[in-house]
């Protein structure tokens, strides 16, 4: 079941990062078929729950306040006062009844709740798989191997300049490493969590190799050798990832990348886990000339890229300013979750320039179909998580790098949200649910979490 879970996550990128209905539909149905199995059985004895979920009961009842509102949103029995005006302008422009809701699309609210809850359950049973830590350290190089097979194959066709999106012709972003994703910034998201997964096989290789210190000759001959013969294939991992990152051009996922990266070497100095200093910074050394090297090579693009973000962010800053503006006065009740692109149009402007299908601000765009208190309750639950694994770092001692990376793809994901909307897209929130599932099993020590049948 395990083995089945994990191919089904590590193949979602695939369908165009499962962004089409019927892969979105099928995938759900997998994990709950995968649910399903799972607890029938632990109802029947067969399978242990290796971990209680009263650890994340805090989490737990914030992921519910907004689902709850989700139905909500979409039900017709309500206080007529709480409709959205879109249903009565209706009902009078075709002068027939129009049964009205608070979502401007309530259908469109049901697949997005499918969706979410979706996401929950591959989290959840992350949490179980991965409480074993030979699971874990499984699941991490198992994404680490995809990773790279996804940034080898993008890397492939960029270079032979085939323009092709599987056996689809590329219709957007030709001359940029998409992978199987149709945007770049959805594969820049999705290259960075490859990255943290790596970091486990990378941190194994550096740890092998400093075995006699880094302050003799002996020691760093010893280094040197043991580096190339055991830890050659984990840096050809990270380089070619890394290149694939730097080659998608993607500002916001390069930026949320070094985010990332940065806070989990920060998160391991701040522990004291790491007990040799020198290694870590020969290690955050040798990270630093791999990305120079690699960024120099695409430094031009990626500059000009940058210098471009000035022009674009005004258009965004206009769709922000705007929603904003719409989330105060409707602070309450949103326009239904999943609702933005059928929603906005009703309250665009004439500063609003193009066609606006994502608010490319993952935040803001949840306050403007959830309601603000409902969108916070969403984004506490995930703190919350996140902030289990921070303290997971303190309080493991074997295994403590599992939380570390949960938080740092929480940064991650977390920094990318502010500029893009990778998280919408099933397979980048399927990776970091597993990832983040993972990450908060391991942070618990094995004394505190007896089995709970």
């Amino acid at each position: 079941m395990y083995q089945f879970f994990l191919a089904c996550v590590l193949l979602s990128p695939l369908p165009f990062g499962a962004n089409r209905a019927w892969s979105w539909s099928l995938f759900a149905v997998l994990f709950a078929i995968c649910g399903i199995i799972f607890f029938i059985q632990v109802l029947l004895g067969q399978r242990t729950l290796h971990l209680s979920y009263k650890s994340i009961l805090g989490a737990g009842l914030l992921w519910c306040i907004p689902c709850l509102w989700m139905l909500i949103q979409s039900a017709d029995v309500m206080p007529e006062t709480w409709a959205h005006p879109f249903w009565k302008l209706t009902a009078e422009a075709i002068a027939l009844p129009v049964v009205p809701h608070i979502s401007v699309d309530p259908n469109a609210t049901y697949t997005a709740l499918m969706r979410l809850m979706s996401y929950a359950l591959v989290f959840g049973l992350s949490l179980q798989f991965n409480r074993e830590s030979d699971k874990a350290q499984q699941t991490f190089k198992a994404l680490a191997y995809a990773g790279f097979a996804y940034a080898l194959y993008g890397i492939i066709v960029y270079i032979g300049q085939f323009d092709t999106i599987l056996w689809f012709d590329k219709w957007t972003y030709q001359g940029n490493v998409t992978s199987t994703f149709i945007n770049r910034n959805t594969y820049a998201t999705f290259a960075g969590l490859s990255l943290l997964a790596a970091m486990p096989l990378l941190f194994e290789a550096f740890k092998l190799s400093l075995k006699f210190g880094l302050s003799t000759n002996y020691g760093r001959e010893y280094f040197y050798e043991k580096l190339l013969i055991k830890g050659w294939f984990p840096l050809l991992m990270v380089l070619t990832v890394f290149s694939a990152l730097l080659m998608s051009q993607s500002r916001g996922g390069f930026l949320s990348t070094l985010v990332g990266i940065i806070s989990l070497l920060t998160v391991l100095l701040l522990s004291h886990k790491v007990p040799q200093k020198k290694g870590l910074g020969f290690f955050v050394l040798a990270l630093s000339v791999l990305a120079w090297l690699i960024f120099s090579r695409s430094f031009d693009i990626l500059i000009d890229r940058l210098d471009a973000l000035d022009l674009e962010s005004k258009g965004r800053e206009s769709v922000y300013t705007l929603l904003s503006h719409i989330s105060n006065e409707q602070h309450y009740l949103g326009m239904g979750y999943g609702t933005f692109e059928n929603s906005f149009r009703l309250y665009r402007d004439e500063t609003i320039d193009g066609f606006y299908d994502k608010a490319h601000n993952t935040y803001l765009e949840n306050i403007f179909e959830l309601g603000r208190y409902q969108a916070y309750a969403l984004f506490a639950s995930i703190l919350w998580l996140a902030l289990i694994c921070l303290r997971g770092v303190w309080v493991r001692r074997r295994n403590w790098l599992y939380p570390a990376l949960g938080v740092a793809a929480s940064m991650l994901v977390g920094a990318h949200a502010f500029v893009d909307f990778s998280l919408q897209i099933p397979a980048i929130a399927y990776t970091y649910a597993l990832m983040l599932g993972a990450a908060v099993a391991q942070s618990y020590p094995s004394k505190a979490s007896p089995k709970v049948v």
